[in-house]
C-alpha cells in the first residue's frame, strides 16, 4: 500500500510529503483521531517510506526487501508497542523494555521508528518513563504515538511531539472501502457507513455483531419502554447483545460500547426532530415520524441531559465499571429523565 492507497487523510499525507521531500521530519508525532480512521495504518506506510529502498516519491514501493519485511513485522529498525492481550493499559515494564530498544542504534538504516499503538493508555508511571525518552530521544529516532484521545495524554508529552489530527471518513469513502474491499452489496454499505461514523473499525465491529438488525430491536424497544420496565429492559439487552455469555471482559466491553452508540444516535436524532432538523442525515431514518412524534414529548434540556448521561456511561466503560451495573443505572436515568424530568432536575 502507497500513500495513494490512503483514503480521506489529504490533509496529512500534505505535511507528511513536505516534511520527507525537505527532510525536515519531527523526533515524535501523536497522530490523534476516532478509531478506525486509518492512523495504524499510516504509521506503518509513513514507517515503509522512511525505509524503503526504491526512492519513490509517492510513498513504499511495497516490493523491495525492506517493505516485505516490514510487512511481516521482521525488519530490525522498526518496533511496535500496545497493551497485552486482556489489558486495558500499557504498563511501566513495556516503556522500559521500548527504552532499550530505542537506545540501541539502528542496525540496517539510519532510523530507528517506535510505534505506540493506544498510547493513550499508559499508566502514570508508564507515561512518566515515555516522557523521559521524549525529553532526551536518540538523533535517529523516531516515536509515533497513536492515540483516540488527547484529554488522555498528559500536557507535557503533548509539548513535546507535533500533533497530526486524523479526520473520520466520508461516507463516500466509507461505502467505497466496504464495498470494495468488504465485498458488501451497496444499500447495506451505505446503512453501515452512516451508522459508523467514518470509523472503519466500528463498521467491522456493527458488522460482525449484526447491529443493523440489532439497531432495529432497539428502536423498537425504546419506543415502548417505560420506567417500570427498566431492569427488565437492561436484562433483554444484556441477553440479545450476547453479553453474559462472553468471558473476555475486553470483548464485553466492545459489545457494550457498540450498543451505547447505538442509544447515543437514537436520542441525537430524536434531538435533531425537536429542533426541526428532520431533513437532516437520521441514523434512525426508518423510524422519522416515530422520531418526531417523540421528539414532542420531551424538552431539548432532557434530551441533552440523556446524552450526557450516555457519554458519561461510555467514559466509565473505559474505566472498569461493572458492566451490569453500567447498563442497569443508564437505562434507569433515561428512564426516569423520560418520564419525570421535573423531578431529575430538583433533584
Amino acid at each position: 500500500m502507497s500513500f495513494a492507497k490512503i483514503i480521506g487523510q489529504e490533509q496529512v499525507l500534505s505535511l507528511f510529503k513536505n516534511a520527507l521531500k525537505n527532510e525536515r521530519l519531527a523526533h515524535a508525532y501523536i497522530f490523534a483521531g476516532q478509531e478506525g480512521i486509518g492512523k495504524m495504518s499510516f504509521a506503518r506506510e509513513l514507517a515503509k517510506k522512511i525505509f524503503c529502498q526504491s526512492g519513490k516519491i509517492d510513498g513504499a514501493c511495497d516490493n523491495c526487501n525492506i517493505c516485505k519485511r516490514i510487512d511481516a513485522d521482521n525488519f530490525t529498525d522498526i518496533f511496535f508497542l500496545l497493551p497485552e492481550k486482556n489489558h486495558r493499559v500499557i504498563k511501566l515494564e513495556q516503556l522500559k523494555y521500548l527504552q532499550e530498544i530505542l537506545f540501541v542504534k539502528p542496525l540496517e538504516s539510519k532510523h530507528k521508528i517506535v510505534i505506540v499503538e493506544d498510547a493513550d493508555k499508559m499508566n502514570e508511571e508508564a507515561s512518566n518513563c515515555l516522557l523521559k525518552t521524549l525529553e532526551e530521544p536518540p538523533l535517529y529516532a523516531i516515536i509515533l504515538l497513536i492515540v483516540t484521545s488527547l484529554e488522555s495524554v498528559s500536557e507535557t508529552i503533548k509539548s513535546r511531539c507535533q500533533v497530526v489530527r486524523f479526520s473520520p471518513l466520508s461516507l463516500k469513502a466509507m461505502e467505497n472501502i466496504l464495498t470494495d474491499r468488504f465485498q458488501l452489496d451497496k444499500q447495506l454499505a451505505a446503512q453501515l457507513a452512516l451508522i459508523s461514523g467514518g470509523s472503519l473499525k466500528r463498521a467491522a465491529m456493527f458488522m460482525e455483531a449484526n447491529a443493523l438488525e440489532k439497531k432495529h430491536w432497539l428502536a423498537e424497544k425504546l419506543f415502548e419502554v417505560s420506567l417500570k420496565d427498566n431492569l427488565t429492559f437492561s436484562k433483554e439487552l444484556l441477553n440479545e447483545w450476547n453479553i453474559q455469555d462472553m468471558e473476555v471482559l475486553e470483548e464485553k466491553r466492545s459489545h457494550v460500547k457498540e450498543l451505547f452508540l447505538l442509544f447515543l444516535m437514537y436520542y441525537r436524532d430524536i434531538l435533531i426532530c425537536k429542533a426541526g432538523g428532520e431533513h437532516f442525515l437520521l441514523y434512525y431514518d426508518d423510524w422519522k415520524d416515530a422520531l418526531i412524534a417523540k421528539s414532542k414529548s420531551l424538552s431539548e434540556k432532557t434530551l441533552f441531559k440523556i446524552l450526557e448521561r450516555i457519554k458519561t456511561s461510555l467514559k466509565y466503560l473505559d474505566c472498569n465499571a461493572n458492566i451490569n451495573l453500567l447498563i442497569e443505572n443508564m437505562i434507569t436515568e433515561i428512564l426516569y429523565l423520560q418520564s419525570d424530568p421535573k423531578a431529575w432536575f430538583a433533584q
